[in-house]
């Protein structure tokens, strides 16, 4: 399995994030240690955006500090077609580069309001400032509408796990059209290792299939990090996986689940089989506030 499938989430950079997040934002110094890691084992891409708290500043003061270049994404936040520019120009200078490997708009309605903001990607790209423009999306019905416009989008950012399958059906379709498939939230937040005496009462009917997704990894010993990860590269449709990590030992277990991809793949039936339609499990937005 490649590794360079792999982009490194970088929220928890600059902000605490996660369901499974007790120590909050990551510091400075071990944020570092693994942008190190990431760069001796070839993980060069990194996701970003302007709402990451502090997260672009970090990334900039590594990359000058250090000399080493990542491709970067980023995203733009809700704003009105005259503040792009200032936001993208404001995102290039915390990250310490000229130009950004990828941009997307990072909430969907701000295109639905105003689509003159697409055009104004558009012409960043044109003029060399942006390599791949897109949409980070949360909802199939957000794609379609996208879709029907006949937008030349490079990539698509959508959440997709064991629970998330709702965006597959679109695979096949958005490969021919030449759409990268960018997928984050493998392992939704960290809900799947969440313990489940510590689960909020909003979770009680997705506990019987989080304890049974643990039975299953008890079962062929196959970490859960490793079921989870690797449901999602085994997919031939999807280009990048994004995955997010709070230390230098959580991004190493990562890596290591790879020596698991074939055994994974004798379960993915299985592993379809946890596919849950409840959108307010699979979208965290939609939380309690714990």
């Amino acid at each position: 399995m490649d590794i360079k499938k792999l982009v490194l989430g970088t929220a928890q950079f600059g902000m605490d994030y996660g369901i499974n997040n007790k120590r909050g934002r990551i510091p400075k110094d071990e944020v570092y240690s693994i942008l190190n890691e990431c760069i001796e084992k070839g993980i060069d891409t990194l996701d970003t955006a302007y709402i990451y708290g502090e997260s672009e500043f970090v990334i900039g003061n590594f990359i000058k500090d250090s000399g080493y270049g990542f491709k970067i994404i980023s995203k733009l936040p809700m704003c009105s077609p005259i503040e792009v520019k200032d936001i993208f120009n404001s995102s290039i200078a915390r990250l310490n580069v000229d130009t950004l490997y990828g941009y997307k708009i990072h909430d969907f309605k701000v295109y639905e309001k105003n689509s003159q903001i697409w055009e104004i990607l558009e012409a960043l790209k044109s003029d060399g400032m942006i390599n791949k423009i897109g949409f980070s999306l949360y909802f199939p019905h957000e794609l379609e509408f996208l879709l029907n416009k006949n937008l030349k989008i490079d990539i698509i950012q959508i959440p997709y796990n064991i629970f998330d399958q709702r965006f597959e059906k679109y695979f096949g379709f958005l490969k021919k059209n030449n759409i990268e498939i960018y997928v984050r939230s493998v392992f939704l937040q960290g809900l799947f290792y969440k313990d489940i005496s510590e689960l909020n009462i909003y979770f009680s009917q997705i506990k019987n299939k989080i304890e049974s997704l643990r039975a299953l990894s008890k079962k062929t010993d196959i970490p859960i990090v490793s079921l989870c990860l690797n449901f999602a590269t085994l997919n031939n449709f999807i280009d990048k996986i994004i995955v997010g990590i709070d230390c230098v030992e959580n991004l190493r277990d990562i890596i290591d689940s790879f020596v698991y991809s074939l055994m994974v793949e004798n379960l993915l039936d299985e592993l379809y089989a946890f596919r849950e339609e409840d959108e307010s499990i699979l979208i965290p937005s939609k939380w309690p506030k714990e």
